[in-house]
């Protein structure tokens, strides 16, 4: 599976400093602009075809009924999830939720948090989570609500699918390495600051055109394999397979993501 054009795995050139002082912007607003460019070859198929053969591994059933997509973007993956599937998607940009919008992909969307749930009309099937969404809560406490909650908008024996990047991923990808790319008339600039005390890696796009302009700072979290697990077994989730970078379901040493499947426990 091809990873070249993931932000998250793709080869980074030298070091370079940004001397001019220019407004910082909330994560995702800047970038919504821009996001689906620097995604254009992003496996959003092989993504969808491996959560959905995780559904089909954790009910023996197919297709699910309803999909809940946690930091659902842009909705690029939704076009490869199943026609006869209710598609409901949450994400905290709202920049992003209006590209989806512009673009009419079906389903319905809300914005918010996924430290709070809105209320929703029905539970789901499916709830997935992909392209470490789940990096960006920096406190055990936060994935831990989020796990409690995911589970409480799951059907009775529902399936919950999402990914996380590791700390060998900021690690090698990531620290201390600056990308530059160029998107129409539009320069980024990526620098990382990666901590291994806190595990946390900072990355400062820099935008330049005229389409987009400004700074915007991400941060993730890198959480051990166990911290996964007992978090999910805390709020009362079966694992049933640990996987690595789409490709496999078995952990490896070397992978950037980690792949988890999970089935809502039965009361």
């Amino acid at each position: 599976m091809s990873h070249q054009m993931d932000r998250n795995t793709r080869d980074q050139g030298n070091k370079s400093r940004i001397i001019s002082q220019i407004p910082k912007k909330r994560p995702y607003s800047a970038f919504a602009a821009l996001y689906d460019r620097v995604m254009r070859e992003a496996p959003y198929s092989d993504w969808a075809s491996m959560i959905l053969e995780g559904y089909q591994i954790g009910t023996g059933s197919f297709p699910p009924c309803s999909i809940f997509d946690m930091g659902c973007g842009t909705c690029k993956i939704w076009p490869y999830l199943p026609p006869e599937s209710e598609l409901w998607g949450m994400d905290d940009s709202a920049e992003m939720l209006q590209i989806a919008d512009s673009k009419l992909i079906r389903g319905t969307r809300v914005q918010g948090s996924l430290l709070s749930f809105p209320p929703l009309p029905n539970n789901f099937d499916l709830a997935f989570s992909i392209h470490d969404t789940l990096n960006y809560f920096l406190e055990e406490a936060q994935i831990e609500r989020i796990f409690a909650q995911t589970s409480a908008i799951l059907s009775e024996d529902g399936v919950f699918f999402f990914d996380v990047s590791t700390e060998r991923n900021f690690q090698k990808n990531f620290r201390g390495r600056t990308l530059k790319e160029t998107h129409g008339s539009t320069k980024l600039v990526w620098e990382n600051e990666y901590d291994p005390e806190s595990s946390v890696l900072k990355t400062s796009l820099h935008f330049t055109g005229p389409e987009v302009s400004g700074v915007e700072e991400h941060f993730h979290r890198a959480y051990p394999l166990e911290i996964w697990k007992s978090l999910l077994e805390g709020a009362g989730f079966t694992i049933l397979g640990i996987g690595s970078d789409y490709a496999s379901w078995k952990v490896s040493s070397r992978a950037n993501y980690w792949n988890f499947l999970c089935r809502k426990n039965s009361k």
